[in-house]
């Protein structure tokens, strides 16, 4: 999944190292955007180690509140509106790369 997110923020140009100058740039963005990327990681493992409903053993899940469900899914949410928004930007940094 690492690797994944890497890819998609790399493309986008959301990656912190991917950061051209300008607002994108600044330190303040390079750390939401590093942020962002760990909190989609986050999200990742919590599913692969059973505590969401598409992997691990069938059953009820005990542990998890809804305190956790409301963060995960918000984090997930935050990440992908990221990425939906700078896809759908006219003046996203990563049209600027585009031939």
């Amino acid at each position: 999944m690492r690797a994944l997110i890497t890819k998609a923020q790399m493309a986008l140009s959301l990656h912190p190292s991917a950061a051209t100058p300008g607002p994108d740039g600044s330190d303040a963005v390079k750390k939401i955007l590093g942020g962002a990327a760990t909190v989609a990681l986050g999200v990742a493992e919590l599913r692969n180690r059973g505590y969401g409903t598409g992997h691990g053993p069938a059953g009820r899940r005990t542990g998890f509140g809804i305190r956790h469900a409301h963060l995960a899914v918000n984090a997930a949410i935050t990440w992908c509106q990221l990425v939906l928004d700078t896809l759908y930007d006219d003046r996203a940094p990563w049209r600027a790369k585009r031939p």
